[in-house]
């Protein structure tokens, strides 16, 4: 009688969800991941432009100097990611795509679709894991979850680590031994994940002791992968020595930079807690918590899962280094929804079917919120948008000087300045607001959100709002789901 409730209940858990095919599924996820990479311009961390497309423009030869962030000396990074940059954008420079802003949503949209196959391969692969009247809600979740589409936009070390990672994770999740060539792929996909974003190692970590210790591969199996593995890493370390035009090993600079010199530590410290604390709260806190308790629950349930395994040398090793930034989560995310699923089968029972569904329920709407907020969004705060608003201007105007205070210049970072976006039809000054020269000087003015009183007195002189890096709409969404700073928004005036 209790096997019979659950399944009617299973069924109609399954029968709710508006899709009911694979097919439908996937091409609803497409349609939402388009918009996503048409709409979420610039970049969320400075890292995923400085280190990439920056670095691309430098050897494309571009940029100058001045463009280029530390590592660029120091030589930590790998140049997989700027060379397949550079592989794109020469095409599109040549089939006369010489906007920058549409060379990047072209980067996006790859992303995506890069990002879409690899979750579906993987909620494949994980279905056998989990009710066969789950696996369609599997894949709902996991490619609808709302941090998704976002974190599958960007064109960054992270998106494409765990694009790599949930390829590897796949094969791990089939019954019995791999066979030669699949050895062969495994070890391939392992080292670029590891070439795209070095950390990606310490889930490897997890995918290694679980490899001994549950899937007891064939010794044959390992030296297969093994040699896989080398080979790439050799074929990008030839790589590392084109790009940077001497001979290089990138992963220990980076290692030693960050670890022993401590460079990273100098951008902060957190204790060692705080990403435990970060996966209940950048999700949102409604949906965080219950992600934290599935998490527990999923881990006991299915402590011989390589899922398991990988998640949790990931999140320890992490933990266990003092700078600790929310991005190096991102590739979690996409592990989440399958310890949800595995939650909710878990406490499924004929006494709490009732809450079950309301918590769903709950958790449905939340999520929908943040799916239309990050879906119809730019990157952080709109600083691209903002970029790309004023070049347009100083297309239409032939010349155009900007003024900004300091902290609203959208071209500047830190130190550093965007030049890969950045048009020499723009001039952009950045002084302090109650310098001597005239407003009336400049075509436009930038200003933050936040900066009430300047923004009240450019009102006074008759000047009046033109654009905003971020709607109103997106504003109040951000005041649950916390996505960027809405104090930095950009505002642009023109005298009337």
């Amino acid at each position: 009688m209790m096997k019979m409730c659950n399944e009617k209940a299973i069924t109609i858990f399954n029968r709710r969800i508006p899709f009911s095919t694979e097919t439908e599924i996937l091409f609803a996820a497409l349609v939402v991941y388009l918009t996503c990479a048409v709409f979420s311009s610039g970049f969320y961390y400075p890292d995923e432009h400085f280190q990439i497309l920056e670095f691309a423009k430098w050897k494309m030869g571009e940029a100058t100097p001045m463009s280029m962030a530390w590592e660029h000396d120091s030589m930590i990074r790998p140049s997989l990611q700027p060379v397949i940059t550079m592989m794109i954008i020469r095409p599109c420079q040549w089939l006369g795509m010489q906007n920058p802003f549409h060379q990047v949503m072209l980067l996006r949209i790859l992303t995506s679709l890069v990002m879409l196959y690899c979750m579906q391969v993987f909620v494949k692969a994980a279905g056998r894991w989990v009710n066969p009247l789950h696996r369609n809600g599997l894949l709902v979740a996991t490619l609808f979850f709302w941090l998704m589409p976002m974190i599958s936009a960007r064109f960054s070390s992270e998106t494409l680590g765990v694009a790599c990672l949930l390829l590897l994770l796949a094969r791990l999740l089939k019954k019995g031994q791999p066979s030669h060539r699949e050895a062969m792929w495994m070890g391939i996909v392992a080292a670029l994940g590891f070439e795209f974003r070095y950390q990606m190692a310490f889930a490897l970590v997890g995918v290694l002791a679980w490899i001994l210790a549950v899937g007891r591969y064939r010794w044959r199996i390992w030296w297969v992968a093994a040699l896989s593995f080398l080979g790439v890493i050799v074929l990008c370390t030839a790589l590392d020595y084109w790009f940077y035009g001497e001979f290089v090993i990138a992963p220990y600079n980076y290692y030693y930079m960050n670890i022993v010199k401590h460079v990273a530590a100098a951008y902060g410290v957190s204790p060692w807690y705080t990403y435990f604390l970060q996966l209940g709260v950048i999700p949102s806190l409604a949906l965080g918590v219950p992600i934290l308790l599935s998490v527990c629950i999923g881990t006991f349930k299915h402590y011989r899962n390589p899922v398991v395994w990988a998640f949790w040398a990931f999140l320890l090793i992490h933990s266990a280094i003092s700078h600790k930034e929310p991005r190096y989560l991102f590739p979690l995310m996409p592990l989440l929804p399958l310890f949800l699923v595995w939650a909710y089968e878990a406490v499924l029972d004929k006494k709490n079917q009732k809450v079950g569904f309301a918590v769903i329920g709950l958790l449905v709407i939340i999520n929908i919120g943040g799916l239309i907020h990050v879906t119809f969004k730019p990157a952080d705060h709109g600083r691209a948008d903002m970029m790309q608003y004023l070049c347009k201007r100083a297309y239409e105007k032939k010349h155009l000087r900007v003024k900004s205070n300091y902290g609203s210049n959208p071209f500047h970072t830190g130190v550093l300045i965007s030049q890969f976006y950045l048009w020499q039809s723009v001039d952009v000054e950045e002084c302090d607001f109650e310098s001597n020269e005239e407003e009336g000087n400049f075509d436009v003015i930038v200003l933050q959100r936040k900066d009430s009183t300047d923004r009240k007195r450019l009102l006074a002189e008759g000047y009046h709002e033109v654009y905003r890096s971020m709607p109103d709409w997106q504003n109040v969404l951000n005041n649950f789901y916390q996505t960027y700073d809405s104090d930095r928004v950009l505002i642009a005036y023109e005298k009337k």
